[in-house]
């Protein structure tokens, strides 16, 4: 059986770093340590989308009720719905004996630190914002998503300091070692 001692591992930085990328690629190379929690929200489910696919989706009641009894123990709203985390999501991953694995900002990692304590390990990626540009325009970014973006490169890099690590993401592969390498630092369980 797999001892995981930090068995929650949270991927940030700024938007064009490479979380998502780095975060897919972990879960696709070791899909049976690493998963990733689904969120609950109140917006609609979407044509190409299904129940757990890629959210939770329930009513604001339903929510708000999960809120209230503390198993939603974080929560966001966007474009006037909710979005949250849910407790039992992650207790879930726990008991398979695997690694929950995602993106959250510094209030995220806050409410999980709470809630989970020293079971929660936090790793900030980061890369020159020309790189960051170079990466944006390469995706066709519109114009304005791509200033928008630039302008949030500069407030999320100096929520680096909130992060127990901050790995440079100049190379996919190395960065992935480095995050693996971070994990098995402490953890009774290697990650080969």
């Amino acid at each position: 059986m797999a001892t995981y001692n930090k068995d929650i591992i949270i991927i940030e930085g700024p938007s064009g770093v490479g979380k998502d990328t780095i975060i897919d690629e972990i879960i696709r190379r070791y899909p049976n340590i690493f998963e990733r929690p689904i969120n609950a929200t109140t917006r609609e489910m979407r044509e190409n989308e299904s129940q757990g696919h890629p959210y939770l989706f329930m009513t604001e009641e339903e929510f708000m009720n999960l809120r209230k009894s503390g198993e939603i123990f974080e929560h966001t709203i966007r474009h006037g719905t909710y979005r949250g985390m849910r407790k039992s999501n992650f207790e879930e991953i726990h008991n398979k004996d695997m690694i929950a694995i995602r993106d959250c900002d510094k209030f995220g990692l806050s409410a999980l630190k709470e809630e989970f304590g020293d079971r929660v390990l936090g790793i900030f990626l980061t890369v020159d914002k020309e790189v960051i540009e170079n990466r944006l325009r390469g995706r066709n970014e519109p114009e304005e998503s791509l200033r928008n973006r630039l302008l949030d490169y500069d407030i999320c890099v100096k929520d680096a300091y909130f992060f127990d690590y901050v790995i440079e993401n100049v190379e996919i592969n190395s960065t992935i070692d480095q995050i693996l390498y971070i994990i098995n630092k402490y953890n009774k369980t290697s990650i080969n």
